[in-house]
């Protein structure tokens, strides 16, 4: 009897053993990988840091693109400087009205100009957070497949892979 009730604790204990969940890892941006945060082993909290890509081309795009809003912006104020002319001469009755409209789509044209180039600045930002790796759950690091000074190529190339605690 003690025999049997020994068997059952022990096939008790293995039916409730829970097998891990493996959590592969990676990244939905190119570069160099130049920090790693983490060893093999390490226990890990949801959103701790666990590595950092090369964002300088990421920042040297960002800066073109704020380069390019700017631009588009003053020659916005540029359009609305000659709108409001062509406002006032056709008020005075000394310019034609089609010279109004063609301000008028001018000023509208570059409107829209600087909305586009805002919308690409706001679209390269939002990569900005893809530069630097962070657990997604609670667990322990299995295996780092991307070294400091190693390249990542792929969107998705496997990183490093986590046991889910």
């Amino acid at each position: 009897m003690k025999r049997s009730i020994g068997l059952v604790i022990v096939l008790l204990m293995y039916s409730m053993t829970t097998f891990a969940q493996t959590v592969q890892i990676g990244a939905l941006v190119s570069g160099q990988v130049v920090k790693v945060y983490v060893k093999p082993q390490q226990i890990v909290h949801k959103g701790q840091k666990l590595l950092e890509i090369d964002s300088e081309a990421y920042h040297a795009r960002l800066a073109q693109l704020q380069a390019q809003l700017a631009q588009e912006e003053l020659k916005l104020t540029d359009a609305k400087i000659e709108l409001e002319k062509q406002k006032d001469l056709y008020d005075r009755t000394v310019t034609a009205k089609r010279k109004l409209e063609k301000a008028q789509l001018a000023y509208d044209l570059q409107e829209q100009k600087v909305k586009a180039a805002s919308a690409a600045v706001k679209a390269h930002q939002a990569w900005q957070k893809y530069y630097h790796i962070v657990a997604p759950v609670k667990g322990r690091i299995i295996k780092i497949f991307a070294p400091q000074g190693s390249t990542v190529y792929l969107e998705n190339t496997p990183l490093m892979s986590l046991e889910r605690r």
